[in-house]
């Protein structure tokens, strides 16, 4: 059984690790190896998420046996204060895929997001990631779906 939890410092190192190799196992395919180092280098060694979390308004991680499986989190905009939020970091372990996981961890951040009044999410997605984000309801920002220059397509989930 699956079970969704608030992150704790001492699991950025299993998370670091499974990111790391999510993204040279899946993300490497859209992106190259190049690419896909940047990335690690930039955002997901365990220094920068350690410091990257402690900002986060709330980061939780998926469990299985114990196990770290999955993570997400949600912080607010830093771009517009109007009830916006943004969903980042969200990975499953790559044998893990297809399972539910990715979809349970997005249902608990927008409950979240829901009980602190967040009116929109925005989620950077990758190239693989966003049929995952359009079968969890989001759609491409300004119904265009088009690459930022980093490589990732806006999307967003707006409540009335």
């Amino acid at each position: 059984m699956v079970e969704i939890e608030e992150y704790q410092e001492k699991d950025i190192g299993e998370i670091s690790d499974m990111i790391i190799r999510n993204i040279m196992e899946v993300d490497i395919k859209d992106y190259g190896k190049e690419e896909a180092k940047k990335l690690i280098n930039k955002y997901y060694t365990k220094d920068k998420l350690k410091e990257e979390f402690k900002e986060r308004t709330k980061v939780y991680v998926a469990k299985q046996n114990g196990t770290i499986v999955g993570t997400a989190g949600i912080d607010k905009s830093w771009y517009n204060d109007d009830g916006e939020y943004w969903i980042l970091s969200v990975f499953v372990k790559p044998e893990n895929h297809k399972k539910g996981i990715g979809t349970k961890l997005i249902k608990k951040v927008e409950e979240y997001a829901k009980e602190i009044n967040a009116k929109k999410l925005i989620v950077p997605a990758t190239i693989t990631g966003c049929e995952f984000y359009r079968k969890n309801g989001y759609k491409y920002v300004n119904d265009r779906k088009e690459l930022n220059k980093e490589n990732m397509y806006m999307m967003e989930k707006i409540w009335n």
